[in-house]
């Protein structure tokens, strides 16, 4: 099990108004899009070189800190601490070209949180009816045809 000293939060950086630095650590291939969004970026692919670009970011004040989930999965209780801080905010965000699970719930939940509203919740349910109101059309079109 890894073990890993979480530096304390960055006051000065937070007095000085630096804390709209946001950052995405995971696979390339997952975190390569957000740097036209205009966040910083971080490829890791092992647990050490996320918790090693962690400390960093967390020293240089940043306020959010997305880790993909594929990387989240593989470092298990080391990323506990991490989750407990208020700052940086760690958000596990879905992986590339993988079925979100957790960071399809972390990302509901930090939506959820910050709007008021279970958005990605309310889409799923929108094409759920969509879905069941297709199947009764087609159903009453079939009940004409007979």
């Amino acid at each position: 099990m890894m073990e890993c000293a979480v530096p304390e939060m960055n006051l000065e950086a937070m007095t000085n108004g630096d804390l709209h630095k946001v950052g995405v650590i995971g696979e390339w291939e997952s975190i390569v899009a957000f740097r036209a969004l205009g966040l910083s970026v971080a490829e890791a692919r092992t647990p050490e070189a996320a918790l090693a670009q962690l400390n960093t970011w967390a020293e240089e004040g940043y306020a959010v800190i997305f880790l993909t989930e594929a990387l989240a999965e593989t470092m298990g209780n080391a990323l506990v601490p991490w989750r407990l801080r208020v700052l940086p905010a760690v958000i596990i965000i879905p992986s590339s070209g993988k079925t979100p699970y957790l960071g399809r719930g972390e990302l509901r939940a930090a939506v959820s949180k910050a709007t008021g509203i279970d958005l990605i919740g309310q889409r799923k349910k929108t094409q759920e009816e969509q879905s069941a109101n297709a199947e009764s059309d087609s159903e009453e079109s079939d009940m004409c045809l007979t």
